[in-house]
């Protein structure tokens, strides 16, 4: 993006050279704007390239695979975050066989992780989960929320 707040001295330049720049992570979030909207698709290529990241430090590979020497067991992925980063991060992972579970503290995201397979970890029987702050987006929890959490997510990774 441009970052004109960031990057005021490129702004500058821009303008002494007489260039004209749109800031197009300023376009409006609506569907006619769908197609020029920067931050879902950087999310995109985010949620995908993180995967791809993971999967090179991990060291081995993500799918279950047998052979005559034995067995190599799938990689456990845990996504964290199901916005458009955090479910391409889930589609890109299970198609490279990893076993995926994922959270979000949007309850409503629940349905979007369990769609294309992956086992969904939520925190359950605490007042005001919901998560859903404005636009869709995740709101501030309360800290008895962020305790149940913390203890849920500790425990899922030890787990795997």
């Amino acid at each position: 993006g441009l970052n004109p707040f960031g990057d005021r001295a490129r702004v500058d330049a821009y303008a002494a050279a007489g260039y004209e720049a749109l800031a197009m992570e300023f376009m409006p979030r609506i569907t006619r704007a769908q197609s020029m909207d920067i931050l879902s698709s950087q999310s995109n290529l985010a949620g995908y390239k993180a995967v791809l990241d993971a999967a090179s430090e991990y060291g081995r590979a993500f799918p279950m695979m047998m052979t005559a020497a034995g067995t190599v067991s799938a990689a456990k992925a845990f996504v964290m975050g199901v916005g458009v980063a955090g479910l391409q991060a889930i589609a890109t992972a299970r198609r490279l066989g990893a076993q995926v579970s994922a959270t979000d503290v949007r309850s409503a995201t629940r349905e979007q992780i369990q769609s294309p397979g992956p086992k969904p970890i939520f925190v359950e029987n605490v007042k005001g989960i919901e998560g859903e702050g404005s636009g869709g987006y995740a709101g501030e929890m309360s800290d008895e929320y962020k305790a149940a959490q913390a203890e849920l997510v500790s425990a899922h990774i030890a787990k795997q």
